[in-house]
């Protein structure tokens, strides 16, 4: 059987691993894979003398393809999901970028990465997302998160105040700079750098951290999956921003947001001997000196 169409995303400013990139490509079409090339990807690598001429059918929007390579960190995994929507079209993540914790191939591993998407012997695992609601958000902008969402102070050195009814019940008033909503795929991302806890991320559930609290009372905890949260903010600025996966948007204070669980979830492939463990001690460093 045919191997399957490859979309490649790429990010920019990543000259020291053209060669490794332009190398998977020339395997990949030596075991018979076709290739797409995202549009800003293909912009990016067309730049460069040696890749003319090697540079895979150009596409936009969502690809006709049986499996999605992001070349970069996390940051580009993130916007790799966002561009694929909820196709369910299965993401591999080749690192290029710093942590990688979304991205489990290097480039020196993408010979296996290849025989493994050809074997259908890869891992795939679904990740969840948090879906935001709220009438003033503009319908344009990205309203579900695979890593977090985040309501921050917006242009003063004021703290906001985050009201929080969870399930229709009232939770606490965060005074604080903010607060992030993470998934558990997003447990190490922001919410670890504010002291939340670090998550499998397979869990069905969500952390709720605040960014620099008022009172120290008000720590990290972890709720259901199906949980509904409302949020509403009070500021002096009289508005904050709201941030998903990275991308923000400016809310006026009375505008409240509701979250909950995505009706999608994330494919990602991993090779068959990773592990959570495994993951956990190679990007923290674990029993290192």
């Amino acid at each position: 059987m045919r191997p399957p169409t490859l979309a490649l995303y790429g990010k920019s400013r990543q000259d020291s691993n053209l060669s490794g990139i332009m190398k998977f490509m020339a395997e990949a079409r030596k075991m018979g894979f076709g290739l797409l090339c995202h549009e800003k990807f293909a912009s990016y690598l067309s730049g460069f003398q040696d890749c003319k001429g090697l540079i895979p059918p150009v596409f936009s929007g969502v690809p006709d393809a049986g499996v999605a390579i992001s070349f970069g960190g996390d940051g580009t995994f993130l916007r790799t999901a966002r561009r694929l929507g909820n196709s369910g079209i299965p993401i591999a993540g080749v690192n290029t970028g710093n942590l990688g914790y979304l991205a489990h191939f290097s480039l020196e591993e993408v010979s296996a990465l290849l025989e493994g998407v050809k074997s259908g012997t890869l891992k795939v695992q679904p990740r969840k997302l948090i879906e935001v609601e709220g009438a003033s958000i503009p319908d344009d902008f990205l309203c579900c998160a695979l890593n977090e969402i985040a309501v921050l102070k917006d242009d003063t050195a004021s703290m906001i105040n985050v009201h929080v009814d969870l399930d229709g019940f009232f939770l606490a008033d965060y005074r604080a700079d903010g607060l992030i909503v993470s998934t558990a795929t997003g447990s190490t991302a922001y919410n670890l750098s504010v002291g939340g806890p670090i998550l499998q991320p397979e869990l069905d559930c969500m952390v709720i951290a605040p960014v620099a609290p008022h009172s120290l009372t008000l720590r990290p905890i972890v709720v259901a999956g199906d949980s509904v949260l409302r949020l509403t903010v009070a500021s002096r600025s009289g508005s904050y921003r709201l941030s998903v996966d990275g991308y923000s948007v400016t809310m006026k204070e009375e505008a409240c947001i509701m979250l909950k669980a995505a009706p999608y979830a994330v494919n990602l492939l991993s090779p068959c001997d990773d592990t959570f463990a495994s993951s956990l001690r190679e990007k923290l460093l674990w029993g290192r000196n």
